[in-house]
């Protein structure tokens, strides 16, 4: 943006915010909108998100994650549902995987029969590389999981 000097003075109708040393002209578009990407904004909405993951677990008491955040974005996740689509269970554990070290934040204990959803509303922020994912005590080897993502792909500004 252009600093506000004498020698480069805006339109009279031009807004103006304070970065902390001068004013800068607010930048418009034809269109009557004003631009607020910028160097005072962390990221900005890219998408919706609404995925699903299935796995085959490989035990007991096993469990099945989400895909990984991709590069260049944050997953800002409001809503996630997961089921064992094969056998009952009494027990969902939500986890999030960030820098590999597990964070719990939702423990069910609850019977579920066999494809009951199970869901938990809220707010996580994941990283390039971090997954969601979900343990199904009562679940057997060879079970069918899905994990279900929802809320904002978000991009990183630069």
């Amino acid at each position: 943006m252009p600093d506000v000097i004498p020698e480069r003075v805006p339109s009279p109708r031009a807004p103006l915010v304070w970065d902390g040393t001068v004013y800068r002209a607010v930048r418009g578009h034809t269109d009557g909108t004003v631009q607020v990407r910028g160097e005072d904004q962390l990221h900005s909405f890219g998408g919706v998100l609404a995925i699903a993951r299935q796995d085959t677990i490989s035990g007991a008491n096993g469990y099945s994650h989400s895909a990984a955040v991709p590069d260049d974005v944050i997953w800002h996740v409001t809503h996630i549902a997961a089921t064992d689509r094969t056998t009952a269970t009494t027990i969902h554990s939500y986890n999030t995987i960030h820098n590999a070290g597990i964070t719990p934040f939702c423990y069910l204990p609850e019977a579920l029969p066999a494809a009951q959803i199970s869901s938990w509303d809220g707010e996580q922020w994941l990283d390039p590389g971090d997954y969601v994912q979900v343990y199904f005590i009562g679940s057997l080897a060879g079970d069918i999981c899905r994990v279900y993502l929802y809320g904002e792909i978000m991009t990183l500004e630069t």
